[in-house]
């Protein structure tokens, strides 16, 4: 029995590993593929309605969800495609959203049947293979559309339909991996836990239970539903920890766990060669292309929550300066928001009044510019590859101030509507916090690849000073 204490040790020391690199580091990337996969679908929802080639869902807004569903996949009359497909490519997109907004991705929290969900949505529609022959329905109906959408349509739109089915595909690939991989992960948490829980309980019979595997197995059974609540059993997992336990090749199961469960950290050999420290400041700023997707995300969501906390003041006063300053032509009046400031360092708080619509406007900027410098061939980031090494550092360092600003703001922004809209509407306001996750990583990346390069800068001077060249 001493070689299965010693295991499960190893095992909750592997496990917490692993967890902490999933969560830090492959979870925050999912969020990031369904960031960019939303984005995708609701530019392609927008622009079929705006061909009429689908009808917009009424009840769209009116949805009240709590947790991860799929589209119904029955079939339907032909004629009927443009209202059946709409309604069901609208819940998806609408599901995303939920996806983005309002799931804790961690391994705390996507236990098995919350990845199963997962797994059913991302299977919505087969952005692999979107063809008018597809097997399922939904993706048949949703290629026919798209289809349809490209006759007569400009090269730019051609270029968007193609580039959103693309981007689509490769975010669900990514992130389907990234899920059967927490799977996995998640069976050996199970696992885990009823070696914890049932074969360290003090009712359990060790003597009987580690003279046979079948013995071990009906031990687990007996003491299951005392200590493990409403959790599922599962048969397989039971029959796998007798087997790491008591079966022929226990210590090779054992091995083969423990070797699966390892961190597989990518070891940088170095190299002795001539870094390009240009090319070092330019990929710090092309880092922060990756905002990109979610600034435009953020933008509609404001858009959105403005819309919902102004639309709770309408008025009959408030309705009939809207009507004057049409009917005179004249432009929208500030808008001032009074956000709240937290800063963590110094633990204070302070007031900072924002037009909001002015804000907003530069978020959406923001987005815009990072797309535009994403292509290394286009000519923003072309322009910028032209300037000096201090010049581009020096525009670096402004742009990380600024979503650092941008994220300040947006935090604020986050708390305000939740705190103002009444409470009917709350329900509808579009939360910010998994955004607000995925820009401040991206900030801290971007800050530790600028840190870097200045650290790399100053060691090749102190090299110098040394009479040291080749560096």
């Amino acid at each position: 029995m001493g070689d299965i204490t010693e295991y499960t040790t190893k095992l909750k020391e592997a496990i917490k590993e692993k967890s902490e690199w999933f969560n830090q580091e492959q979870l925050p990337k999912m969020v990031e593929n369904y960031h960019l996969l939303h984005t995708c679908v609701r530019n392609l929802y927008e622009f079929l309605v705006k061909r009429s080639l689908i009808t917009p869902d009424p009840y769209k807004n009116d949805r009240k969800i709590s947790e991860v569903t799929t589209p119904d996949e029955s079939p339907y009359i032909e004629n009927e495609r443009g209202m059946v497909i709409g309604s069901r490519f609208s819940e998806y997109e609408t599901m995303l959203d939920f996806v983005c907004t309002y799931v804790k991705f961690s391994v705390e929290y996507l236990d098995i049947p919350k990845i199963k969900r997962l797994n059913d949505l991302n299977n919505s529609f087969q952005w692999g293979s979107m063809t008018t022959n597809n097997t399922k329905v939904n993706t048949r109906g949703l290629a026919t559309l798209i289809s349809e959408a490209k006759i007569n349509a400009s090269q730019m739109q051609l270029s968007m339909l193609s580039d959103a089915i693309s981007k689509s595909g490769q975010a669900v690939t990514e992130i389907t991996e990234t899920l059967k991989e927490l799977t996995d992960f998640q069976r050996e948490i199970y696992k885990l836990q009823l070696r914890l829980n049932c074969t360290n309980h003090p009712s359990f019979n060790k003597d009987k239970a580690y003279s046979s595997i079948g013995d071990e197995i009906s031990e687990i059974k007996r003491l299951f539903p005392q200590v493990m609540g409403k959790m599922p059993f599962y048969s397989e997992l039971v029959n796998e920890i007798a087997e790491e336990d008591q079966g022929n090749n226990k210590d090779a199961r054992q091995q083969m766990i423990l070797s699966k469960l390892q961190v597989k950290r990518k070891v940088v050999k170095e190299k002795v060669s001539t870094i390009n420290t240009k090319e070092l400041i330019l990929d710090t700023l092309y880092t922060l292309t990756s905002l990109s997707d979610v600034y435009n995300e953020v933008s509609n969501k404001l858009n959105t929550n403005i819309d919902i906390l102004e639309g709770s003041k309408n008025n009959f006063f408030t309705k009939l300066k809207r009507t004057f300053r049409k009917a005179l032509n004249l432009p929208e009046p500030e808008l001032i928001y009074n956000f709240t400031i937290i800063d963590s360092k110094k633990g204070t708080k302070s007031n900072k009044a924002v037009d909001i619509r002015v804000f907003n406007g530069n978020v959406a900027r923001k987005s815009k510019f990072y797309f535009a410098l994403s292509n290394k061939s286009g000519p923003e980031y072309h322009k910028i590859k032209t300037f000096d090494e201090n010049s581009i550092l020096e525009f670096t360092n402004k742009n990380i101030m600024e979503n650092q600003e941008i994220l300040t703001l947006l935090d604020a922004a986050d708390e305000y509507f939740k705190q103002n809209v009444p409470i009917n509407d709350r329900t509808k306001i579009k939360g910010l916090k998994m955004d607000l996750i995925t820009i401040k990583n991206v900030i801290v990346k971007a800050s530790q690849k600028r840190n870097d390069y200045c650290a790399h800068i100053e060691e090749q001077q102190q090299m110098k000073k040394l009479g040291i060249t080749n560096v």
